[in-house]
């Protein structure tokens, strides 16, 4: 009995912090579902073969170009709007919704660029 406290004590520490980390992290993902925004909506109907969303798949809600004239005045360029894939790059390729987001022009760039 005075192991499986022991036992019980021991991890609870454990398993509450694993629990605070889950809650402290909310992905693209989980806004939009909180929006209403149903998995087929991004995924499409086949729950089996769920499918990588598109730029078109975003900009069906998302409007790019009010998107591009929100951010153009952001540091040192507008992530919206690049020389190399003007206003047409993935949205996923930072915007990652069910993982960590992702800073894509880091790859070669040094911008500091919060991504929600």
């Amino acid at each position: 009995m005075t192991k499986s406290w022991f036992t019980a004590l021991a991890i609870l520490p454990l398993a509450f912090a694993l629990s605070v980390s889950a809650q402290a992290q909310s992905f693209g993902a989980d806004r939009h579902v909180a929006a209403g925004v149903k998995c087929e909506a991004c995924h499409g109907p086949d729950k089996a073969n769920p499918q990588e969303p598109t730029i078109e798949t975003c900009t069906g809600c998302h409007n790019v170009k009010q998107l591009v004239e929100k951010t153009k005045d952001l540091k040192p360029t507008n992530p919206h709007f690049s020389p190399h894939y003007q206003d047409t790059l993935d949205c996923i390729n930072c915007h990652v919704m069910h993982g960590e987001t992702e800073n894509f022009c880091n790859q070669c760039h040094q911008f500091d660029f919060k991504v929600p």
